[in-house]
């Protein structure tokens, strides 16, 4: 593969929450760079939708269920994934799920349940396919944080202090697996229109006004702007970049 353009013909992509959202999304632009992609969530009913649209545009792909909270269905999905498809080259935590409440309400469930699938879920599968990376000495793992990690507000408390975690992890992981050959990232998007962010606008008139004000670019971000730049990240163009949380927000943090 070339190392000046996102060639990703011959890779073996895994998309963890690839269903819906950002994560369709990401898992239809690996597939457009020439990667087999792997798309998995916890239902295999919620990815009819992006296996319709993988099977139209003529990718190749196949589809997993995990819930990455149980630590021995992420041995068993990462068994499956390597006996049909071999090593991964990439792989995408993009596991979803928020929560919008005020600290003194929130349940130790709630708390647990946000940081099993954002935190722990993202070690258990990277993990999981670092073992095998670590045998081939290479691999690309792209962990979707969150500017919630970098710009906490009312009621962000869980989630920030989740994706901020994610972000550290991407870090230290990047740290101790470099010697392997495995490069360790995270991409933190801002409000992303994604259909139930479009949704919320729809309930909320005021609520695009409000996002897009805080943004110095401007709009929104959409999935292309965050699809680019994971496929960067996955592709050998950054085989120079581990350890980083790359900001895709219109410069919304640097604003603040």
């Amino acid at each position: 593969m070339s190392n000046t353009t996102p060639d990703l013909s011959g890779a073996v992509s895994i998309v963890i929450g690839g269903a819906d959202g950002i994560g369709a999304e990401i898992a239809l632009g690996l597939a457009a760079a020439g990667s087999e992609v792997v798309v998995s969530s916890r239902s295999i009913d919620r990815l009819a939708p992006v296996s319709r649209r993988l099977e139209e545009s003529g990718a190749r792909f196949g589809l997993e269920t995990v819930d990455v909270r149980d630590p021995a269905e992420v041995e068993s999905f990462g068994a499956r994934v390597m006996e049909r498809f071999g090593t991964p080259t990439v792989l995408v935590n993009s596991m979803g799920g928020g929560l919008v409440k005020p600290a003194l309400d929130v349940l130790p469930s709630e708390w647990d349940t946000l940081h099993e699938t954002h935190l722990r879920g993202a070690f258990l599968t990277s993990q999981t396919f670092a073992r095998a990376m670590r045998a081939v000495g290479y691999g690309k793992i792209i962990n979707l944080s969150s500017t919630w990690a970098y710009t906490p507000a009312e009621g962000r408390s869980v989630y920030a202090t989740a994706k901020a975690g994610l972000s550290r992890l991407t870090a230290a992981l990047a740290v101790e697996w470099a010697q392997y050959g495995i490069r360790v990232n995270a991409v933190a998007p801002t409000t992303t229109r994604t259909p139930r962010i479009e949704k919320m606008i729809e309930d909320d008139p005021t609520m695009l006004a409000r996002a897009e004000s805080r943004i110095p670019l401007g709009r929104l971000a959409t999935p292309e702007d965050v699809v680019g730049s994971v496929i960067f990240l996955a592709s050998p163009m950054s085989d120079f970049v581990t350890g980083q949380t790359l900001l895709v927000d219109g410069g919304l943090v640097a604003s603040r």
